[in-house]
Parts: C-alpha cells; sequence; structure tokens
C-alpha cells in the first residue's frame, strides 16, 4: 500500500443518469422554446390583426382571417350580422385585449387558444378564440362570446 487512499466519488451511477436526464431535457426545452414563442407571437398578431379589422368595421378584411373550416361553417352575411347585432347591443367596438393565450401543436396541425375580452363604448364582453394554423399562416378557427 502507498498510504494514500483513494477518494470516493460522491456521484453514484443513479445521480450521473439522473443529471444526464436533466441536461437532455433542458437542452431540449432550450431548443423548443424559442420556436414555440414565433408560433404564439404569430397566432397573437392574426388576432390582433382581426381584431383591428373589425374595430375599423372592414368586415370583409376581418372575415379574410378565418380559415377554411370558418369560412365553410359562417357565412359572410352571418358574419356581419353578428358583429353589427354586438355593435348595436354594447356599442363601438374600442378595443380587443387578450388576457390569456397558448398554442399547441396537435395530431392534426397547430392550434391555439386565446382569452380575450371585447372592450366596447358600453362595457366589456369575455370571449374565447380558437385560431388555427393553415399552411404558415394563424387563422380564426372559431370564437365565441363566454
Amino acid at each position: 500500500m502507498s498510504g494514500k487512499l483513494e477518494k470516493q466519488s460522491r456521484w453514484t451511477t443513479r445521480r450521473k443518469i439522473l443529471v444526464a436526464f436533466l441536461i437532455l431535457v433542458g437542452a431540449a426545452t432550450v431548443a423548443t422554446m424559442p420556436g414555440l414563442f414565433w408560433e404564439l407571437y404569430k397566432a397573437n398578431r392574426a388576432l390582433r390583426g382581426f381584431s383591428e379589422a373589425l374595430i375599423a368595421r372592414q368586415y370583409g378584411s376581418a372575415y379574410d382571417f378565418g380559415s377554411n373550416e370558418f369560412l365553410a361553417s359562417v357565412d359572410y352575411s352571418t358574419f356581419v350580422k353578428v358583429h353589427d347585432g354586438l355593435i348595436a347591443r354594447m356599442g363601438d367596438l374600442k378595443s380587443i385585449e387578450i388576457t390569456h393565450s397558448e398554442i399547441k401543436d396537435r395530431t392534426d396541425g397547430w392550434y391555439g387558444t386565446a382569452e380575450v375580452n371585447m372592450n366596447f363604448s358600453r362595457g366589456s364582453l369575455p370571449f374565447i378564440f380558437i385560431l388555427k394554423k393553415q399552411n404558415s399562416s394563424w387563422k380564426i378557427y372559431s370564437y365565441h362570446e363566454q
């Protein structure tokens, strides 16, 4: 014996595996987060474009933000009647405030959900918007008053 005692490592195999796993999960999260934030930004931008068109009463432009499914289920004249009815009931639409939004990649594509307050001259109404990524653009899939 040389008189030196070997120092045992404090890193057990279990601890090494756990740390390696956490590093892999962290790296995967860091790699995917910018993409998710970018998609969320684009979805919110589409919702803001839709909102700005509604506020300006440019219903044709707002309607163009609809997904294929939305356009197939709601004809343009019904779309206009709904929004004219909201204005008659609540006054002019002043702003649309996004209070919460999220996106998810499902088996049939990207979807987003946004909780918004539609602010009119005589009050505010909460709405839920569902958005869908269609080709490379985010579109309004559906929405309804809460």
